[in-house]
């Protein structure tokens, strides 16, 4: 049996500290991770396939280069033989990219754990949950393989919410028969949380439960933020409360009807699909992207793929449902499980944290510091979800080998996002930048101005009050 490790907070001996590391290799291999680009001199993100040509111009120099990425697809090698092959078979019988699956299955499995699995790192405290968007035309088929890998989850809430009805009538009885009854109120506990309302979802967080907001068109969602609200900000407190959501942070809920309630320690995925011409329109405002909101999604853009008739495509067959739905049910009951970084897993963390930091410094686009920033929280995220699907699911450490896939999968995000979304971001028409329309001339005076009133400033631009309180709305 391999030694066990001692931690070690010495004075920097040479000689010691080799004889530290030496013992390390014995238990894991080392395993590395691309080195840190130099800051010296941090240059432009934007790749230049997607920069319009301009004639005579001066040769860009990158910050990321595409050899910093090890991998143009999302990795899969490290999962289960059987989630692997569920995954393959989704995407050939959906005929979609192989990306749409991995992200599904990497969340399914990371809320029917739920709250139960937490990785404990210094200073951080992270579960298996995240915020993932599926880009993509409606030919790449999104909808179809996000609802077929999700159908455990809903299942599960079918069969919960059939033993809730039972317990609530029996509670309802016995609080006919007996005033004085005193017995606890069953509580309906849902994973999946569609079209609902802020005061829904936090009703549900508020439970200390993870749940999963599975949208069809994450457009939809993001442009009914606000809409439940009476109030003039009402898009903006909604945006608060996710990004504490997506940081674990508590929150407490005010209204006058209600008593106050505390939201404490929320968790909650999202992942949805949007199309590629809405996206810069609808991620790319302002105040989402100042907020940090579009920052904290993880973009899935899949480059092309070659395309299988209908007729030679596998079938999804029920013995793979079922496997499947095993797969889910063991993380549904597995035991509470408090997940540890191996010393080879911290060291390949730190260096790649350490890394972020100084591209994050160095980068003179604040947008892309944060998006590098955040790879920080995400890597971690990643690494939960990925141990859950892989052999080791029921064990508490995460091996070396296990962190350098997830920071191979963070690549990935990384990767995607600076090159395919961010210029979509910036330039949502793809082509020259657009003219101001009446609505960003509002939106610019409602920021750079404190407008008192909505009526006198629809009188003098001959607007309705209705038209200047919706676009302030607006995120």
């Amino acid at each position: 049996m391999d030694k066990p490790l001692t931690s070690f907070e010495g004075n920097g001996s040479p000689d010691f500290l080799s004889r530290i590391n030496a013992e390390a290799r014995m238990v894991e291999p080392p395993n590395t991770i691309p080195p840190p680009t130099s800051v010296d001199e941090p240059t432009s993100f934007v790749h230049p396939s997607l920069q319009p040509a301009v004639p005579d111009s001066p040769k860009v120099e990158h910050h990321l280069k595409e050899e910093t990425f090890s991998e143009p697809t999302l990795p899969i090698d490290r999962l289960s033989k059987d989630v692997q092959e569920y995954i393959r078979t989704v995407a050939e019988s959906y005929g979609c990219p192989q990306e749409f699956v991995v992200v599904s299955c990497f969340l399914t499995a990371g809320i029917a754990a739920g709250k139960k699995v937490v990785l404990t790192t210094n200073p951080y405290t992270n579960y298996p949950c995240d915020f993932i968007c599926m880009v993509g035309k409606p030919s790449r088929n999104k909808t179809g393989p996000l609802k077929e890998v999700t159908r455990p989850l809903r299942e599960q809430d079918k069969a919960t919410f059939t033993t809730y009805i039972k317990e609530k009538a029996a509670y309802d009885h016995d609080k006919r028969e007996d005033k004085n009854y005193d017995g606890e109120q069953p509580v309906f506990h849902q994973r999946v949380a569609g079209d609902s309302s802020p005061e829904s979802r936090n009703a549900l967080l508020a439970q200390g439960d993870m749940i999963i907001i599975v949208a069809d068109e994450l457009k939809s969602f993001i442009d009914s933020f606000g809409r439940y609200s009476k109030g003039g900000n009402g898009s903006g407190a909604e945006v608060s409360q996710i990004l504490s959501t997506w940081s674990n942070v508590s929150f407490t809920i005010n209204r006058k009807s209600e008593e106050t309630r505390l939201v404490d320690d929320p968790a909650m995925s999202i992942i949805g699909g949007i199309q590629p011409a809405p996206l810069g329109k609808t991620f790319g405002t302002d105040a989402l992207m100042d907020s940090g909101f579009t920052q904290r999604f993880l973009f899935v853009c899949p480059g092309k793929i070659n395309f299988v008739k209908r007729c030679d495509r596998k079938r999804m067959t029920q013995d793979m449902r079922n496997s499947w739905n095993d797969i889910i049910g063991r993380l549904f009951n597995m035991e509470p499980l408090t997940l540890q970084l191996s010393h080879e897993a911290e060291r390949l963390y730190a260096d790649y944290a350490d890394a972020n930091d100084m591209k994050a410094d160095a980068e003179e686009d604040d947008y892309i510091g944060g998006v590098i920033q955040k790879m920080n929280i995400h890597v971690l995220r990643l690494v939960i979800m990925a141990h859950l699907l892989s052999d080791h699911w029921n064990e508490p450490v995460i091996t070396g080998e296990a962190m350098s896939y997830a920071i191979r999968i963070a690549d990935y995000f990384a990767d995607i996002h600076v090159k395919r979304i961010y210029p979509l971001l910036r330039n949502p028409s793809g082509g020259a930048s657009r003219q101001m329309t009446n609505a960003d001339l509002l939106r610019t005076l409602n920021k750079q101005f404190k407008i008192k009133s909505q009526n006198a400033l629809a009188e003098t631009l001959g607007v309705s009050q209705q038209y200047v309180n919706k676009i302030l709305k607006e995120p």
